[in-house]
């Protein structure tokens, strides 16, 4: 008999991990391989997520992949007798949102987690596991988390627990920021034409905070994006 936990509900929930990127702002630090392969102490930074993820329940993963895919493809064999991996190559850069879309298609996907493969969250996710409430509107959750400075994030404009509206980037002081993870539905991509490129983040997120789709989940814990090299080295001292 199903228990319906949450740990139950991630492990049949698969996370997608965008990690097809080209990383130019971490190749002064990381000139030869991918981000997600950014080295951590002996480790690489996407083994530390897949950890981290699986802690919390979540027992599936697809990599989607573009920019030096062979480099993680091996490194997703290395790791396969820990975690259940699938690599879904682009067929050519196809932006954040043409990424999710292809992947999710191309792994008969109708509701899953995705993350960046640069971000670090350490804090409980339980919430993000739970499935989406689509008779009430939800179709997508976005995690979100405070930080003292926004000015290098963009900001999250807040409602009800909906998410209205996103603040530019450079805008000083505290508040909730996007932080990389999401639970999406496929009817999100429903106007997207197979193959297309676009951008998840100008596209599609504000198109759901309009109509009131987007439900803002707040999350406690640490938080990283090691997309640029001060972050990523401190990133190092403090799990390698």
């Amino acid at each position: 008999m199903s228990t319906n936990t949450p740990a139950s509900i991630a492990s049949s929930t698969p996370c997608i991990i965008l990690a097809g990127g080209l990383g130019t702002r971490l190749r002064e630090a990381v000139p030869d391989r991918p981000k997600c392969l950014a080295p951590v102490g002996d480790r690489s930074f996407l083994e530390i997520q897949l950890a981290l993820l699986a802690a919390q329940g979540v027992t599936d993963f697809v990599l989607s992949l573009g920019h030096l895919a062979d480099q993680v493809q091996a490194e997703a064999v290395r790791l396969g007798d820990r975690f259940s991996i699938r690599c879904v190559i682009e067929p050519q850069p196809l932006g954040t949102g043409g990424a999710i879309a292809f992947a999710m298609t191309a792994s008969g996907l109708t509701e899953a987690l995705v993350t960046n493969g640069d971000t670090f969250l350490g804090g409980d996710l339980r919430a993000m596991c739970l499935p989406l409430l689509i008779e009430s509107g939800e179709r997508a959750r976005m995690a979100v988390i405070e930080v003292e400075d926004r000015h290098r994030y963009g900001g999250v404009q807040i409602h009800a627990g909906y998410v209205r509206g996103f603040a530019e980037k450079g805008q000083s002081g505290p508040g909730p920021i996007n932080a990389g993870l999401y639970r999406l539905s496929a009817e999100v991509f429903a106007d997207a034409a197979p193959g297309e490129a676009f951008s998840f983040e100008t596209r599609i997120l504000p198109s759901l905070a309009s109509t009131g789709q987007l439900r803002a989940q707040a999350l406690d814990g640490a938080f990283t994006d090691i997309g640029v090299p001060d972050d990523y080295y401190r990133f190092c001292a403090e799990h390698g």
